[in-house]
């Protein structure tokens, strides 16, 4: 989109901008707010609705004050500011304009700048005394002459007042960026967005304009998952239960699956698992044992076995692998780094060692000749007290060698040891450097050099100012865009590396670093840390026992274990005489009983383990409506009923709804397997208009009112088939370029037609027709013909839909004769039609808008009413069809009779 400069808002001047800077931000705004993506999409769907338009409409004197007028207080902040600052340039320029330099004040300057160059590279010399006595004659000469005078005083104003316009125009700044913000969010944005549709002309919303359709690519995702009254009620439920069985039941695209996904948070140990279309109960439940073995192990941080891959030598680089690429990305650093710190302090332990080695060797020596003397009076019995405590501390050994009391003592005194030593080790540099004699002399080099300081402050602030954290957005440098947080985060390691280096050049603080105690005082800080962090060492626990019993599980379900046993014995080889045994031992595969004991077995140790940490268990079985009807789902049921009922644990069941009618029917004289299966039921009922709004919102954000009525109504507020609809919507408007209501209603509901109608065209061909029949089958086909035609006429399809869709079919009088299920057939592709063309009339016609405002003050006039009917077109074609007529009297659409 061509963009503008400012000159199209600068006509204004007087009337609404008091500066150039208010119409400079004013074009800026309109501009960015012109390139937002859903304005964008507004713009040229119809020719006066175009950029040059809403720049020419945005220019006008009305619409700007409309729209500066909600950012009143900070444009009078700018305003402010920006007077502040053209009075200070004003002042500024006048000085200058004043100003009439000659020799004086000119030397004046030169010396003042060389006297305070030669101060700060040769401190109080000869050469600065010179030139300050100098600069001080310059200055009382430049004094005694009035315009030379007048002129210093201007220079000197001028150079006063320059941070001062600095802050000004900074304050400038921050008031153009507060306002700048505040006009494009309160004033530009919503004035632009009732300047479009202005523009766009009536019915705006019949526009498909929505700012993203990314949701649609999805059909199932927890991204786009939005609340509903059945999430709720299963949430209820769940709360009010301790564990149990409870079937989620509804049609099959109502979102069943959405739901049981849903309700599983971050926090809960879960298995997910579908129903197999054709099973065998043993195999189901294998399959189910097998996963909720894999996954707790995953879930405890452990590798479950993998049987795809049978040789010794895969089994055991799969269980080697992964510790061997921990082991070489900890080499990659510790190698490097051992040989850094091993080179620099090579030198100071090697003095350390010759320095103390003796002493320590003798106080060594010494404790272990002591103790070698006692074992040794022991032993002789010269020591019977010694001897009575050995004893006993025997005796107290071996009562505890089953407690967990030794692990205890060698963690506390391994705890404690670590903390004293480090911390002797981390306290003793602190300390020397305090008691060595040199450091007041080096403190004092460092401070005493002004340089060295600033130096030091300057670097902390810099460190301190370049947090990434603080710094968002980009710089722009021309076309180039310059992320801020990369600089920083460049600085933030320039700056310790520039201190590094500065400290290697300042003589006092390169005397600090060459003290002969430093590489002492490293050692020890190095020894302290390595010390504290063994002290918090600790072996990796052994496997959990809930562990080991799911590991070999899985060898139990997933594997057949054999072992062999071969004994052979025989005399020498000149006379051989001896036996060979063979013990082949294979395992049995568990049976259905024992592997749902098991189950429960594991499953309720699971689950206690999971409810002391606070988390919950649910087992979700899902797609058990897809076993074909509900006499297999309940067979089903029944088979593996024996597995439900272990405390704690929640077991969700995704079922048809026929399960969940027989569940409600429970306690009359029918009785099934949901009675003892079951503990509750939620039944998922199609979406009303309301929450098919909030999903293709959350979808297709921006999508207008009547896109979601034609999708809902399409759909039956079944999920699926309104992301389904939702995409067909996007995908006609890509292929066709039209982006009316009208048009885009028609192509659909004519495909939806023509697909929906071939599919009955087969059905019929299957059946036994007479003469009879024969205008009916021509009034099919001469509809068929039409919607297959590339551009059908919509009057003549209109003409044929109503013929076929309001039956007919007489021909002199005489009723056509077919067959009751021919005849029900051809009843209910007749009641579809009856629906087409119900939805061509409301949403293909001009002007939805408007006759959607006038059928809402009638009974029957709520789209709602047309999704009730699509789903009705399932249940009975006779009331399908009432429901119908009562909603084309509603929309004032023509009723036969």
């Amino acid at each position: 989109m061509a963009s503008t400069d400012g000159t199209t808002y600068r006509h204004l001047f007087g009337a609404v901008w008091r500066d150039r800077i208010e119409a400079d931000i004013y074009h800026r705004v309109v501009e960015a707010c012109l390139e937002e993506p859903d304005i964008a999409k507004r713009l040229n769907k119809r020719p006066a609705a175009n950029a040059e338009a809403v720049r020419a409409a945005m220019a006008a004197e009305s619409n700007a004050l409309r729209s500066i007028n909600p950012t009143q207080e900070e444009l009078i902040k700018l305003r402010a500011a920006v007077a502040a600052v053209r009075s200070i340039e004003g002042d500024q320029e006048a000085r200058l304009q004043d100003m009439h330099l000659d020799w004086k004040t000119v030397s004046l300057g030169a010396l003042v700048i060389t006297t305070f160059m030669f101060r700060m590279t040769m401190g109080a010399s000869s050469i600065f005394w010179f030139t300050a006595a100098t600069a001080l004659a310059v200055f009382a000469l430049t004094c005694a002459y009035e315009d030379s005078r007048r002129t210093l005083v201007r220079a000197l104003t001028y150079a006063a007042c320059v941070p001062v316009c600095w802050i000004r125009a900074f304050d400038m700044r921050v008031a153009g960026s507060s306002w700048e913000s505040e006009l494009r969010a309160k004033g530009v944005r919503p004035l632009l967005r009732r300047i479009i549709d202005a523009l766009l002309g009536d019915d705006p919303d019949e526009l498909l304009l929505a700012e993203s359709y990314d949701g649609l690519r999805t059909t199932a995702s927890l991204h786009y998952l939005v609340e509903s009254s059945s999430a709720e009620q299963l949430a209820h439920k769940m709360g009010q239960m301790d564990g149990g069985t409870i079937a989620v039941c509804g049609p099959r695209g109502s979102g069943k699956t959405t739901l049981l996904e849903g309700c599983i948070k971050d926090n809960d140990f879960s298995v997910f698992v579908s129903a197999p279309a054709t099973f065998a109960p043993q195999d189901f439940l294998t399959s189910l044992f097998a996963k909720l073995c894999q996954q707790y192990m995953e879930a405890a941080n452990y590798r479950a076995p993998n049987f795809a891959r049978l040789t010794t030598t895969q089994r055991a680089l799969q269980r080697v692998s992964p510790r061997i690429k921990r082991f070489l990305a900890w080499a990659a650093y510790a190698i490097p780094a051992f040989i850094l710190v091993a080179l620099g302090t090579f030198a100071t332990i090697r003095t350390l060692k010759e320095r103390h080695e003796k002493l320590l060797q003798s106080h060594v020596q010494h404790a272990v000749n002591s103790m070698c003397d006692v074992i040794f009076q022991v032993w002789q019995g010269q020591a019977p007290v010694y001897g009575l405590l050995v004893t006993l501390l025997g005796i107290f050994i071996w009562k505890h060698r089953k407690s967990d009391l030794w692990s205890t003592i060698f963690a506390t005194l391994k705890g404690f040891a670590g903390f004293a030593v480090g911390a002797s080790l981390t306290i003793y540099p602190v300390i020397s450097l305090a008691l060595d004699p040199d450091t007041g002399r080096y403190l004092r080099s460092i401070f005493g050099d002004s340089l060295t300081v600033l130096a030091l402050i300057v670097i902390g602030l810099a460190y301190i100012v370049t947090d990434p954290v603080a710094y968002r957005g980009v710089w722009r440098l021309g076309r180039m865009e310059i992320e801020k947080k990369e600089v920083m985060q460049s600085l933030r390691i320039a700056w310790p590396i520039g201190a590094v280096c500065g400290a290697l050049v300042i003589p006092a603080l390169r005397e600090f670093i060459s003290d002969s105690g430093n590489p002492t005082r490293v050692l020890s800080l190095l020894a302290g840390y390595l010390i504290f962090k063994l002290s918090d060492w600790k072996p990796r626990s052994r496997e959990p026992v809930l562990v080991t019993r799911c590991r070999s599980q899985l060898y139990r379900l997933q594997t057949v274990q054999s072992t062999t046993s071969t004994l052979n014995t025989s005399t020498s080889q000149v006379l051989s005489v001896g036996s060979s045994h063979a013990t082949s031992v294979t395992t049995v595969p568990p049976n259905f009983p024992e592997v749902v004991a098991e189950f429960r077995d594991l499953l309720s140790d699971v689950a206690f383990s999971c409810s002391v940490k606070g988390k919950r268990t649910i087992i979700a079985i899902d797609e058990l409506d897809r076993l074909g009807n509900a006499a297999e789902a309940l067979e089903f049921l029944n088979e593996i009923k024996a597995i439900f009922g272990v405390p704690k644990v929640y077991y969700l069941v995704s079922v048809a709804e026929d399960v969940g009618a027989a569940f409600v029917r429970r306690g009359l004289p029918y009785r099934d397997a949901t009675d003892s299966s079951l503990d509750d039921v939620v039944n998922v009922q199609p979406g009303t208009l309301k929450q098919s709004t909030r999903i293709l919102r959350k979808r297709a954000p921006g999508i207008s009112s009547p896109y979601v009525g034609l999708v809902h109504s399409l759909s039956g507020g079944i999920p699926r088939d309104l992301v389904r609809y939702g995409r067909r919507v996007v995908e006609t408007e890509a292929k066709t370029g039209m982006g009316e209501l009208a048009q885009i209603a028609r192509q659909l509901i004519v495909e939806e037609l023509l697909e929906t109608l071939s599919g009955f065209r087969i059905l019929l061909s299957k059946q036994q027709w007479d003469e009879s029949a024969s205008p009916a089958l021509e009034s099919f086909r001469r509809l068929m013909r039409i919607l297959r035609s590339e551009e059908p006429d919509m009057q003549e399809l209109h003409r044929d839909l109503s013929e076929f869709s309001e039956g007919r079919w007489s021909l002199g009088g005489e009723q056509v004769q077919m067959s009751t299920e021919t005849s029900h057939l051809l009843l209910e592709a007749s009641c579809y039609a009856y629906f087409s063309l119900t939805m061509l009339d409301v949403f293909g016609s001009e002007g939805f808008t408007r006759r959607s405002r006038a059928a809402a003050f009638q009974e029957d006039g709520d789209l709602q009413l047309l999704a009730e009917a699509r789903q009705e077109l399932a249940m009975s074609p006779y009331t399908a069809r009432a429901l119908l007529r009562s909603i084309r009297r509603a929309w004032n659409l023509p009723v036969a009779s």
